[in-house]
């Protein structure tokens, strides 16, 4: 079985995941316009209301990780906690989400994940 969760979650981490993408990889994201650090998404527990959460984690030299923080995407689609994201950055997601699912929702199911 998989992860359980709303369309509207799963499509806004996918264009989290390909917007921040580091050399074509949807795992890993760079993010930061002056530290422009490395992360990875380690999802968490299914919820019952279809949103996403789980931990953002910095990759650090020696092939080490520690967590900034808890990330939650509402089962609406909107970014709830994403440490890291400016706001400013956090409705352009959410916006690109919409857009996409109104007018190519075929190429942002191409872009999901699987979680």
């Amino acid at each position: 079985m998989g992860y359980s969760c709303r369309r509207d979650a799963q499509d806004t981490l996918a264009v989290i995941s390909r917007r921040f993408a580091t050399d074509g990889n949807p795992n890993v994201w760079t993010i930061g316009t002056v530290e422009r650090k490395q992360y990875f998404f380690e999802r968490g527990q299914e919820n019952h209301d279809g949103a996403i959460t789980g931990t953002l984690m910095v990759m650090l030299p020696g092939d080490f990780c520690r967590s900034v923080g808890s990330v939650r995407i509402g089962p609406d689609g909107t970014i709830e906690r994403f440490p890291k994201l400016i706001a400013r950055d956090r409705v352009e997601l959410e916006h690109e989400a919409r857009d996409l699912r109104a007018r190519n929702p075929h190429l942002l199911s191409s872009w999901n994940v699987p979680l």
